[in-house]
């Protein structure tokens, strides 16, 4: 299982942007996609953050590869400070999630 958190500054007057680019991702591909077990996006205040869980490295690597990345990465990049993210990735089979 690979979790990737994504986090970037968001630009002043970039929030509807970004949110509307980010639900495009998260409710029109990632929901379609082979291994793609969660993607959620937030905004709180001025940090955008996105939760991934891929269930291998190489559905993870085909979703980069995939052309709506390609088109909509760029657009999310424009939005955000120095146009980049901060990525941080877990990488274990042993990962638990539970509700309490």
């Amino acid at each position: 299982m690979i979790i990737a958190i994504v986090k970037a500054k968001i630009k002043n007057n970039k929030h509807d942007e970004l949110r509307k680019i980010a639900n495009i991702l998260q409710y029109e591909y990632a929901v379609k996609e082979e291994g793609c077990e969660q993607y959620e996006s937030f905004i709180d205040g001025d940090t955008f953050i996105t939760i991934e869980r891929w269930s291998s490295q190489e559905l993870l690597d085909l979703h980069l590869e995939a052309e709506h990345v390609k088109v909509y990465v760029p657009k999310l990049r424009e939005c955000v400070v120095d146009e980049t993210f901060d990525v941080q990735f877990i990488k274990s089979d042993d990962v638990s999630f539970v509700k309490i």
